[in-house]
């Protein structure tokens, strides 16, 4: 009876015990999932803080260089970098400690956008700059969209115009990103079929259909002929008009030179409506 105690004893030991980690566990976890969530809401502060306060710095800036003959163009561009660089360092002091990985995302895209502004403000190239411009656009405005309206960060009253061309440009920015996903999607998934002409030339086929629902006006891929030493040997372009949403359109390639293994497709131009 001794042997049975001792041994019912140590059960119900055994059951407190891991009634007591579960508890631990519970608590830790609880604890862990508290802890990134006060992160993830301190970037998002930090996020708040830091775009009005650009904006504020901003029309300081642009308010001096208009009144200010005595404030050169070098000194401005200078002051914009740093105002800038200041803006970045605040949203990386908890970038890296973000879960969500939405918001991480966001957050990593204006980061990246705000650096294409400062190389935009370096250089006196002025390709570089539309290059850098038009790249920081795509990454930064419609991150700032999607932390205002999935995020709720407030943007003060004073600049609510601003924000409010920042919402158009990135509409339009989110349009084009997703017609050129998608244009770049159909390229890769274009099964040719290779047959002869009636003149003994080799010649592809294919039908390819608008699955998304963006309408295209005009679409055109780059195409090139390779050999089987993977060489292009041969160039041509794909057309297509008033590609709509659900409409299916044939598309030809005859290739007049000798050799062709291998066509490649890839996006060249698109204009929706």
């Amino acid at each position: 009876m001794k042997i049975k105690s001792k041994v019912l004893g140590l059960i119900l030991v055994s059951m407190m015990s891991v009634g007591v980690v579960g508890c631990s566990s519970q608590n830790n976890d609880a604890s862990t999932q508290n802890q990134q969530q006060a992160t993830d809401e301190a970037f998002v502060k930090d996020f708040e803080k830091a775009i009005n306060k650009r904006w504020d710095e901003q029309v300081k800036l642009e308010t001096k260089y208009a009144k200010d003959s005595k404030y050169t163009e070098e000194k401005y561009t200078e002051d914009t970098i740093k105002v800038l660089e200041n803006e970045i360092a605040t949203l990386e002091k908890n970038f890296e400690g973000i879960k969500d990985k939405d918001l991480k995302k966001i957050a990593k895209d204006y980061i990246e956008g705000a650096k294409k502004q400062i190389e935009a403000q370096k250089t006196n190239d002025y390709d570089l700059q539309y290059k850098y411009i038009e790249e920081s656009d795509k990454l930064r405005k419609p991150a700032l969209i999607a932390m205002v309206e999935e995020y709720s960060v407030e943007i003060k009253d004073a600049h609510q115009q601003t924000y409010k061309d920042f919402k158009e440009k990135a509409t339009v920015i989110n349009k084009e990103n997703e017609a050129k996903s998608f244009a770049d999607k159909l390229a890769t998934e274009i099964a040719l079929e290779k047959s002869t002409d009636e003149f003994g030339y080799n010649e592809y086929t294919s039908v390819v259909e608008n699955t998304s629902e963006l309408e295209f006006t005009s679409l055109s891929f780059k195409v090139q002929y390779k050999d089987a030493d993977d060489v292009v040997i041969g160039d041509d372009i794909i057309y297509l008009e008033n590609f709509a949403p659900g409409s299916k359109q044939k598309i030809k390639l005859t290739p007049f030179e000798e050799g062709v293994e291998s066509v490649v497709i890839s996006t060249d131009w698109f204009e929706t409506k």
